[in-house]
């Protein structure tokens, strides 16, 4: 899932080896607005996702369906 995200080399003087490395931040807090909340629920969670962090999502007390929706059919 975290194929998107590579470490870099960059090139050093002498006998040194200088090289970036990306890695999962772990847990990512998510609070999703009452408006647009599917949209902001792609925004938010994709990126996190892809970086191959776990997320915890709070949503408005108004639309909390449509994340709970959107959940079940990534389960699937």
């Amino acid at each position: 899932w975290a194929d998107k995200i590579h470490g870099l080399t960059v090139p050093a003087d002498g006998s040194y080896h200088v090289q970036t490395l990306h890695e999962p931040i772990g847990v990512a807090g998510q609070i999703i607005p009452w408006n647009f909340p599917l949209l902001m629920y792609a925004w938010k969670v994709g990126p996190a996702l892809a970086c191959g962090n776990s997320i915890v999502l709070k949503t408005a007390e108004q639309t909390p369906l449509s994340a709970l929706y959107v959940s079940n059919l990534l389960l699937e």
